[in-house]
């Protein structure tokens, strides 16, 4: 099983000069992170919607799940 996180291990130990967090409307959110030594780190977040589907029909007042279909992640 896989940590519940992701690490950036190319900025251990590193200092940070400044954090910016961008919200320009054009472009996804983004925290950009410059480090003293000129390098940076740049975090886009691109925002989906996940979508279950489920097929069903009602019988006597209780609903019959027929088909789960597998999500669809949307960009």
């Amino acid at each position: 099983m896989s940590e519940p996180f992701f690490e950036y291990q190319e900025v251990t130990g590193k200092v940070v000069e400044h954090v910016r967090f961008y919200t320009d409307p054009s472009n996804p959110p983004e925290i950009h992170i410059r480090f003293e030594d000129g390098t940076s780190l740049s975090l886009k977040f691109h925002v989906g919607v996940k979508v279950d589907g489920e097929y069903y029909r009602h019988e006597e007042g209780e609903i019959v799940i027929l088909r789960n279909y597998d999500p669809v992640l949307t960009q």
